[in-house]
């Protein structure tokens, strides 16, 4: 545990509560559930748009007019594109679905399944998930969730409440303060 030593007026040494015991993190179980229904939102959506590409794909205004004209190849690519985005959000939907929202699973460490409140140049709170991308809002608190393949992913990796960690970015490296983990 670290702990944070300041002088006071007298010249006394005193211990300064470490930042981290004033989480505000909200609930782990309302977070999953916002991120289910957030999924599943953007599964309906993103299945819509493939079946409208691959409709496109098979419909007679994609038939070649010309030897040059690749209307058809441009439809696949962007059937196929959405194909596998539908298959990458039916397993991260599956993933939280599986997820216990009654009892929702408790970690000690920065990894998947995490809730992780950050202190840094701003206050954040993640989600760890397999993929990530997406944010929702809970309780008036944005929450983003990413994979522990990104780099601030890495950078946390494994990381416990009072952790203090180094993360590089194009502006140059942030340093953020684990507060809480749930």
């Amino acid at each position: 545990m670290q702990h944070v030593w300041h002088f006071n007026a007298e010249n006394s040494l005193r211990k300064q509560q470490p930042r981290y015991l004033d989480s505000m993190s909200p609930d782990k179980a309302q977070v999953i559930a916002a991120i289910v229904t957030k999924l599943r939102e953007s599964l309906d959506a993103v299945e819509r748009i493939a079946q409208m590409a691959r409709d496109e794909t098979t419909g007679g205004e994609s038939k070649a007019e010309g030897k040059y004209d690749t209307r058809s190849t441009e439809a696949s690519y962007l059937a196929r594109g959405q194909a596998w985005r539908v298959a990458e959000l039916r397993q991260l939907f599956a993933w939280f679905s599986n997820l216990d929202t009654q009892n929702p699973p408790t970690a000690s460490r920065a990894q998947n399944g995490a809730l992780v409140e950050l202190d840094g140049e701003q206050r954040e709170t993640l989600f760890l998930a397999p993929a990530g991308g997406t944010q929702v809002v809970v309780g008036g608190q944005t929450i983003r969730v990413i994979s522990p393949k990104s780099p601030l992913g890495e950078a946390m990796a494994d990381a416990e409440t009072g952790d203090v960690f180094e993360v590089n970015t194009p502006r140059g490296p942030l340093t953020y303060e684990v507060v809480s983990i749930q």
